[in-house]
């Protein structure tokens, strides 16, 4: 949830002597102008802009610390990359994705309807997490042609179906949390 809007809950407990430099960041971060910073806290628009420039928060300070952030973003990024692209982490991938794509989703609406049994149910999960443990295989021994086959030969199945609509919402939410609390999460981060 953006800063502006946890404050704005809070405003009748707010103290502008209790704002911290990294509140008054994320406001300016933000782009909340100090007429409203000024209004959220019951002071003047001066008071809010003598403290910015104080602690220098400015679109330089905000560069700055964006381009810091992009640093870190990499580095971690990169580690992410060496733990993904360990083959010892396949098993581990593939019930993960599982989850995400297939028993996250209506399955488990169905399964809960005693729709499926929970034999029918486990020879799904079996059935899905050894698929996507091909794929990552393939991904792993950098076997790009074995992928292609796959799109090929699957290719000519689902034309009728509804065009692929990318549903990034709880990744971003997961990736924004992470992000907002300096890479610390209540989700793990190694595998």
């Amino acid at each position: 949830m953006p800063i502006y809007q946890e404050l704005l809950k809070k405003k009748e407990q707010l103290k502008w002597g209790d704002i911290t430099k990294e509140e008054l960041e994320g406001l300016f971060d933000e782009n909340i102008p100090d007429s409203m910073i000024a209004e959220l806290y019951n002071v003047s628009k001066g008071k809010v802009k003598y403290k910015r420039d104080k602690w220098n928060i400015n679109r330089m300070s905000t560069v700055q610390r964006q381009l810091k952030s992009m640093d870190l973003f990499k580095g971690i990024n990169e580690e992410s990359k060496k733990r993904l692209l360990d083959k010892e982490n396949m098993d581990k991938m593939a019930k993960a994705i599982t989850h995400y794509i297939f028993r996250n989703g209506p399955i488990e609406d169905m399964h809960s309807e005693d729709k499926f049994s929970q034999a029918d149910m486990k020879k799904l999960n079996k059935y899905m997490v050894n698929k996507i443990g091909s794929i990552l295989t393939c991904i792993y021994n950098e076997d790009w042609l074995k992928l292609e086959l796959i799109l090929a030969f699957n290719s000519i199945y689902g034309q009728e179906w509804d065009k692929c609509i990318p549903d990034c919402k709880d990744i971003d939410a997961m990736y924004k949390e992470f992000i907002r609390n300096g890479g610390n999460s209540a989700f793990p981060t190694t595998i």
